[in-house]
């Protein structure tokens, strides 16, 4: 109930509470501060939930080339082998690691030996090869065994003749008929072969790339 007072004149007032006295004003108060909070929390994981939407997904699909031709891929997977391979003493041979490539659908590749086909996927073959001596060596003619699947190396072309010393490396692809998934490959036979430029020895690479235990 508001309170009167009286001045010495006899006038009489009704004084009245300051706003932040009244409970219902600072009942509002609690009211739209906790509106805009609720607010602000929402625009957040909003914006949150928007933005861990666009990093999942792809804008641009992931390709690879092959012989001049781009697959897009659905999933690949690397295993980092460290592989050496010193049975010839004119060569030094390292698989430093293999990446299988899952195709976002079967494609129609061309092989030079087979024919058209469709594939499904395919091996990529990091690779260095150091020459202890003036060789000629083709990994790139190589063929490999996956399973009961026997298919030719392909790529452009990084292999061929290597001076005594020199270092090379490169990529050496392998198209897939069949892949379930990346991780579906656990090992690989690859076969290539090399000689001596002088033709004083020459050596087939018999290679088997065991994928299980990486």
């Amino acid at each position: 109930m508001a309170k009167k007072i009286t001045d010495k004149d006899g006038k009489t007032y009704v004084q009245v509470k300051p706003w932040y006295k009244r409970w219902w004003i600072w009942v509002i108060v609690v009211i739209v501060a906790l509106f805009l909070i609720g607010s602000l929390t929402g625009n957040s994981e909003s914006k949150s939930s928007s933005g861990s939407g666009s990093n999942t997904q792809t804008t641009s699909p992931s390709r690879i080339t092959v012989d001049y031709d781009d697959y897009k891929v659905q999933s690949s997977k690397t295993y980092k082998l460290n592989y050496s391979n010193t049975d010839w003493d004119k060569a030094d041979v390292k698989i430093n690691k293999v990446t299988v490539y899952k195709l976002s659908k079967p494609y129609e590749f061309d092989s030079a030996s087979d024919g058209k086909y469709d594939i499904n996927g395919f091996i990529k073959l990091d690779m260095t090869i150091k020459a202890n001596g003036d060789i000629s060596i083709y990994p790139q003619q190589g063929t490999a065994v996956i399973g009961s699947e026997q298919e030719d190396a392909v790529g452009e072309s990084w292999d061929g003749d290597i001076n005594d010393g020199v270092e090379k490396s490169g990529e050496v692809y392998i198209p897939i008929k069949d892949l379930d998934s990346p991780s579906s490959i656990s090992d690989i036979r690859f076969k290539f072969s090399a000689n001596d430029q002088d033709m004083d020895s020459d050596h087939d690479y018999d290679l088997t790339l065991n994928l299980d235990n990486n």
